[in-house]
């Protein structure tokens, strides 16, 4: 586990990838006020044992969760939360039945359901959970201070930094992801946290974002025709980690 702190109470924790093949790691990012932290994701259980460990061993407890989308990757470490306040998108459920055992639910059920753009105070430090259906429906971005968004799984980064191909349910939900990026978009001016990769000044976005709308747009023009991962990726000017995501596409 790797620890960064990204401003004074705001710490980024990243982890190595997770076995042979897999370029990404996850991460967890603690925003801390005297005692007490809220964290943006839970990871896996491994992960957020780790991350409870370390603000433990620094007088600080965990207050709250936002939990970004509901993948097992960022919200299986609920489990060991079960006191804590979990906050997260109103379509959480949609996601749960698809991919989590009906009788895991209740670990991850969120205590506060968000359906619109919501407001958190926590001390020194002001949230805005911004409900951004993309990578998956119940999706939020995190404005963090009116600094720092924490933008999930909508940009994908290896654990050196490199671009992963987006990662897109199906082409039926290429429209709702252009809303997603287009959304981040707007937000240049400050710091990104991935939901896998490092931060990075808002300043790349431009380019990161038009790169995965070329790949995306080469996926919509093709319509239910065939389509080869070269043919999509044609007009993008970086090299994609994981190309075999666009397999379940062209199937």
């Amino acid at each position: 586990m790797l620890k960064k702190e990204l401003s004074q109470g705001i710490i980024h924790y990243t982890f190595p990838s997770r076995g042979e093949g897999a370029h990404y790691g996850d991460s967890i990012t603690a925003v801390i006020h005297e005692d007490k932290a809220v964290l943006i994701d839970a990871g896996f259980e491994d992960e957020a044992r780790q991350v409870i460990d370390d603000l433990s061993a620094n007088g600080i407890t965990i207050d709250k969760v936002i939990v970004s989308h509901f993948h097992d990757d960022h919200m299986e470490g609920l489990k060991l939360l079960p006191n804590v306040s979990v906050y997260g998108s109103s379509r959480f459920q949609e996601t749960l039945d698809m991919w989590t055992e009906k009788e895991e639910h209740k670990y991850f059920t969120p205590t506060v359901a968000v359906t619109e753009p919501t407001t958190i105070e926590f001390g020194s430090h002001t949230f805005e959970i911004i409900p951004s259906p993309g990578h998956s429906v119940c999706t939020v971005l995190v404005n963090i201070n009116g600094e720092f968004l924490h933008v999930a799984d909508e940009i994908i980064y290896s654990v050196d930094g490199q671009p992963i191909l987006p990662s897109i349910e199906s082409r039926k939900n290429i429209e709702r992801q252009f809303e997603s990026w287009n959304k981040i978009g707007g937000y240049q001016a400050f710091t990104i946290i991935p939901g896998h990769g490092a931060e990075f000044d808002g300043s790349k976005l431009q380019a990161d974002l038009q790169n995965r709308f070329a790949y995306a747009e080469a996926i919509l023009a093709a319509g239910e025709l065939p389509l080869t991962y070269e043919d999509a990726v044609r007009n993008c000017n970086c090299k994609f980690l994981h190309n075999d995501w666009f397999d379940h596409l062209a199937e």
